[in-house]
C-alpha cells in the first residue's frame, strides 16, 4: 500500500510553523525581538532595559477657583528717585497755594506746609489711578495641601497646573502649544 508522503510532509512542516510562531508570539510578550533572540555569538549580553516610572508630581495641583482682584500699579520716579510726577506736581500746587495764605513767617510755614500735604495729596491721587488686574487661583496640590497663587495671567477652574514659585502654569497635558 503506497503511503502518502507529502500529507505526513506537510503536517510535520504546519507543526513546525505553527510552533514557530508561537515561540516568536511568547518572545514577543517577554521582551523584545533582540533579548528574544539572545546575543549574538561573541557578543556580551546585555544588562536589561530597567524603565523608570515617573515618581508624582510634588507641585502638581488643580486650580479649584480663580477671583480677579484690581491691585495699585507700581509708581515710576521721575529719573530714579522716589519722587513721583504726581508728588511734585502736588507739592509746586500746594505750594502755590499756601504761599498766597498769611504774611512773614506764617507765610513760610504755610508755603511748606502746602506743599507737603500737596505732594501727599499727588502721590495718593497717582497711586489709586494706576490700577492692574491680577487673578488670585487657589490650587489643589496633589498632596491635598492647598496653595493660592497671584499672576497677571488668569488658569481655567480645573485646570491641571505645575507651581513654580510664586507662579502657575498648565502642566503639558494641558497645554496645546507643548
Amino acid at each position: 500500500m503506497p503511503t502518502n508522503t507529502s500529507v505526513n510532509q506537510f503536517s510535520g512542516s504546519a507543526v513546525a510553523l505553527i510552533a514557530a510562531r508561537t515561540a516568536l508570539v511568547a518572545a514577543a510578550f517577554a521582551g523584545s525581538w533582540a533579548q528574544a533572540a539572545g546575543p549574538a555569538p561573541g557578543a556580551a549580553a546585555r544588562p536589561p532595559v530597567v524603565v523608570a516610572q515617573n515618581a508624582p508630581c510634588r507641585n502638581c495641583g488643580v486650580v479649584e477657583s480663580v477671583e480677579r482682584v484690581q491691585r495699585p500699579a507700581p509708581t515710576k520716579g521721575i529719573a530714579g528717585t522716589p519722587v513721583t510726577p504726581g508728588m511734585a506736581i502736588g507739592g509746586v500746587v500746594g505750594g502755590l497755594l499756601g504761599n498766597q495764605v498769611g504774611h512773614g513767617s506764617g507765610r513760610t510755614a504755610a508755603t511748606v506746609v502746602g506743599a507737603a500735604g500737596g505732594a501727599y495729596a499727588g502721590n495718593a491721587i497717582e497711586k489709586n489711578r494706576a490700577k492692574r488686574t491680577a487673578y488670585v487661583m487657589h490650587i489643589r496640590m496633589a498632596d491635598g495641601s492647598r496653595r493660592t497663587i497671584e499672576q497677571s495671567v488668569a488658569l481655567r477652574r480645573g485646570s491641571q497646573v505645575v507651581v513654580e514659585g510664586k507662579t502657575a502654569r498648565l502642566t503639558r497635558a494641558n497645554n496645546p502649544q507643548g
